[in-house]
């Protein structure tokens, strides 16, 4: 439903070491641009190189890793710019999509997005690991927002936003989130939920703008923060 999520991966062998690398690149304990090396991950993590081969490919999948031709591989970097553009087409499109789902929503659709809202609410202290309580976020908030673009009725759009949306980012945007954070975006969706409940296209299309640019301006100073750490 709505926005493709590829796996996250979990489980054994080499799932376990494309967790720990996941975690690795997304808490920046390697650096945008930064190489990996096989041999010294390998050695870091206490496996051979072929499961890091294997993570590394699926990392590559996810759009976390670049693979080079005698380069090997380096960790993706996303630009100020990318932000903004992201963000930007993100708010147009996904604005649009909420102010069309405000006159065509279902009702089955309306209760899921509610049940969904409480979800994400009820999600600090579920989880013992961090990690996998920003994949189960991540999941609840691809839900929400893919429930709204698939109530537009319009498969062009959703074929846009799918393709606008970029997971890396989001997942890393998810890790930096504060409990404040977090409170202001699930305001967010009840306001947009209440918006479309009363058919308020105009309202809908505002607060999902806002929502949006609002996780790009936290997103935007993250990065800067990191940068000068």
């Amino acid at each position: 439903m709505g926005y493709a999520v590829r796996d996250l991966g979990k489980g054994s062998r080499p799932f376990g070491v494309l967790e720990r690398l996941r975690a690795l690149i997304l808490t920046g304990e390697y650096g945008p641009d930064e190489r990996l090396i096989e041999e010294q991950l390998a050695e870091r993590l206490g496996v051979s190189r072929t499961p890091v081969r294997q993570a590394l490919t699926m990392l590559e999948a996810e759009g976390l890793v670049e693979l080079a031709p005698n380069r090997g591989a380096t960790v993706c970097s996303f630009s100020f710019e990318d932000v903004w553009d992201i963000y930007d087409l993100r708010a147009v499109l996904e604005g649009h999509a909420a102010r069309r789902a405000a006159g065509r929503i279902e009702r089955h659709e309306l209760e899921r997005l509610r049940e969904l809202a409480g979800e994400m609410e009820g999600l600090p202290g579920r989880f013992d690991d961090h990690e996998e309580e920003i994949r189960a976020l991540v999941a609840l908030n691809q839900e929400f927002h893919g429930t709204i673009v698939e109530a537009s009725r319009n498969r062009r759009l959703e074929r846009l936003i799918n393709r606008t949306v970029e997971i890396p980012l989001m997942f890393k945007a998810f890790f930096w989130y504060t409990p404040h954070e977090r409170i202001i975006s699930n305001h967010y969706h009840r306001q947009i939920l209440e918006a479309l409940e009363k058919g308020d296209a105009d309202r809908a299309e505002i607060i999902m703008r806002e929502h949006v640019y609002e996780g790009r301006d936290f997103v935007i100073g993250a990065l800067k923060e990191e940068m000068n750490a």
